[in-house]
């Protein structure tokens, strides 16, 4: 009866933090979410540092999107496949780590544009790795 107890007070604080950050997030940050992903489903606001980050579902796809105070939208994030990312990256991920798997493909799309962010790994070890403009890879953590 106590395991059970907890429980509901677990998820009863994670419920009511999500409605507290909701209820916090400016209604003007609230509307351009709502014109930028109008069909947006499971909606669930939090803050990092200045930033309101919203995570939801659209198309089926688990996205997060980060808004500042005024309401502008700074960036949003989306898990990719390898034969969703630029034939140049797919290309040189092939070329440069041709004994490493993708543990891990995202994309993150600002104002100055797409940036994809991969974990390869292999049996001797797993690096962090950031696109480019150029088109290549850049290991950001060994």
């Amino acid at each position: 009866m106590k395991k059970l107890f907890v429980i509901i007070v677990i998820f009863g604080s994670a419920y009511s933090t999500s409605l507290y950050a909701q209820s916090k997030t400016p209604a003007i940050v609230l509307s351009s979410f709502r014109s930028s992903f109008n069909n947006a489903e499971n909606v669930s606001w939090s803050s990092v540092k200045d930033l309101y980050r919203v995570d939801f579902t659209l198309d089926e796809q688990n996205i997060s999107a980060f808004f500042d105070e005024d309401g502008n939208l700074i960036a949003s994030s989306r898990n990719v496949t390898l034969q969703q990312i630029p034939m140049s990256l797919k290309s040189d991920l092939k070329k440069n780590y041709p004994d490493h798997e993708v543990a891990g493909l995202f994309e993150v799309d600002k104002e100055d544009g797409i940036t994809y962010y991969a974990t390869i790994r292999n049996s001797k070890n797993q690096l962090s790795l950031e696109s480019t403009p150029a088109g290549d890879w850049i290991v950001t953590k060994k």
